[in-house]
């Protein structure tokens, strides 16, 4: 069973190109950051956010300083949460265009069949036809699957650097 989907994805792989390799490569390390910034988020985080909480309530300090702390403390860990965030973004961004690059050696493929033995040999020529087409769509959904678990990510940071400002306004 294995071995069908072994032998598939190896064909896929070299139907696609050379480029394909480079595709799944930003892909490797897109989702290596995306998942490394969801488990921050929902473990590390709330063990920080529980820290700062009660060192806040348990310290004294100067209420000359308090909006300064709060305001500090709340954009330090909106930074600490997006770190990682423009390098995905960036991946997200090439990942088409890497894509659209494989479109580009896939046509020079078929226009190389094209002039070395004409118009006659189909085969060949649909084998450039994939080189040109796999990378792309692999591109493609890379970047468009990448671009809804960045704005979830995004959209989670910003939700719970709002609860943490809520929560400092609370105790402070």
């Amino acid at each position: 069973m294995i071995d069908i989907y072994l032998d598939e994805l190896i064909r896929f792989f070299s139907r696609g190109g050379s480029v394909l390799y480079i595709v799944f490569t930003i892909a490797f390390f897109l989702w290596g950051l995306l998942i490394d910034r969801f488990i921050y988020l929902y473990f590390s985080f709330k063990k920080i956010k529980q820290s700062i909480l009660q060192n806040l309530k348990e310290n004294t300090y100067d209420m000359r300083f308090k909006n300064e702390i709060h305001t500090y403390i709340v954009e330090d860990m909106r930074l600490e949460l997006s770190k990682g965030l423009d390098f995905i973004k960036t991946l997200i961004i090439v990942c088409p265009l890497v894509g659209l690059l494989g479109t580009v050696t896939g046509m020079i493929e078929v226009f190389d069949v094209m002039s070395l033995l004409g118009n006659s040999d189909v085969k060949s020529m649909a084998n450039g036809v994939s080189m040109a087409t796999i990378p792309t769509m692999a591109g493609m959904v890379i970047a468009l699957s990448g671009i809804l678990f960045e704005r979830k990510l995004e959209n989670t940071i910003n939700y719970q650097v709002d609860m943490l400002d809520l929560e400092i306004s609370k105790v402070i």
